[in-house]
C-alpha cells in the first residue's frame, strides 16, 4: 500500500527539497503553497498523513487543521514550523494537530514520525495487547502493571506501564520520543520529558540482567531490541 501525504509549505526551496525526499522515501505526495486550497486538496487526496506549516498565505495551519478535524477526527496531522513558544505548541495541540516538529528539523527525524504515524493510525489498529507478553527472563501483565519473572514481582506505575507496552508495541522499531510523550501525557512539557526520561531508567533497570535492550537515538527515540535481535 502506497501512503499519501498532504504537504502544505509555501516556501518553495523547502517545500521542493521535503517533496522529493518524501518521494523518495516511496510516499504519495500532494503539496500546496497556500492555506486557501488545502481543504480542496484534503477532499480530492484523501491523504493518511497531514504536513502542515503555520504561518501560510491565505489561511494560517491552525485554521486549516481545525476545519479538516470538524471532518476527520483520525488523520494524523503534523505541524512543521518555526514558531517555538510554548503557546505556539499549545495553539497547535488545541487546533488539532498530533505531532509538532520545529524546523530546522532532520528530515531522517520527519520520516520517522511520519511512520510512527502511519503505524499507529493504520498498522497496529488489528493488534490487541495480550494478557502477557513474554520479554526474555519476565511476564509483563499489561493489565495488572507487573513484571513477573523466577524470583517474584515488580509492580510498574501506571505510565512506568503504559511506556513498556508503547516499545513493545513498537519493539525492534524505532518510536518517537515526542510521540511517547504525546500518546501518553497528551503534551511534550519539560516536566513529562523528564518523566519519561526516569521511566525509561527504570525499565532499563528492571532489564539488567536480561537480553531485552532499550536504545536510545538521541534526538529522536527509542528501540526496543527484544532478544532475537540481541543475541
Amino acid at each position: 500500500m502506497i501512503f499519501r501525504i498532504l504537504y502544505v509549505e509555501d516556501e518553495d526551496i523547502l517545500g521542493t527539497l521535503i517533496t522529493e525526499a518524501l518521494l523518495k522515501a516511496g510516499y504519495e505526495v500532494m503539496r500546496v503553497r497556500n492555506g486557501i486550497d488545502v481543504w480542496t486538496a484534503f477532499r480530492q487526496f484523501e491523504p493518511h498523513v497531514c504536513l502542515f506549516d503555520i504561518m501560510l498565505p491565505g489561511k494560517n495551519g491552525y485554521d486549516v487543521a481545525r476545519q479538516i478535524r470538524n471532518s476527520d477526527s483520525k488523520v494524523p496531522i503534523i505541524f512543521l514550523t518555526a514558531k517555538i513558544q510554548p503557546g505556539d505548541v499549545v495553539a497547535g495541540f488545541e487546533a488539532g494537530c498530533n505531532d509538532y516538529i520545529r524546523k530546522p528539523f532532520n528530515i531522517d527525524e520527519l520520516k520517522l514520525r511520519i511512520a510512527t504515524w502511519i503505524s499507529e493510525r493504520f498498522g497496529r489498529n488489528e493488534q490487541q495487547s495480550p494478557n502477557e507478553i513474554y520479554l526474555d527472563a519476565f511476564t509483563f501483565l499489561p493489565g495488572e502493571q507487573t513484571l513477573r519473572n523466577e524470583s517474584g514481582s515488580i509492580s510498574l506505575s501506571y505510565k512506568e506501564s503504559a511506556v513498556l507496552a508503547l516499545l513493545y508495541q513498537h519493539r525492534n522499531n524505532i518510536i518517537g520520543r515526542e510521540f511517547l510523550l504525546q500518546k501518553i501525557w497528551g503534551t511534550d512539557t519539560i516536566y513529562n520529558s523528564r518523566s519519561l526520561d526516569v521511566y525509561i531508567t527504570r525499565l532499563r533497570k528492571h532489564f539488567a540482567n536480561t537480553r531485552n535492550t532499550i536504545i536510545t537515538l538521541r534526538g529522536v527515540g527509542y528501540r526496543f531490541l527484544l532478544p532475537n535481535l540481541v543475541e
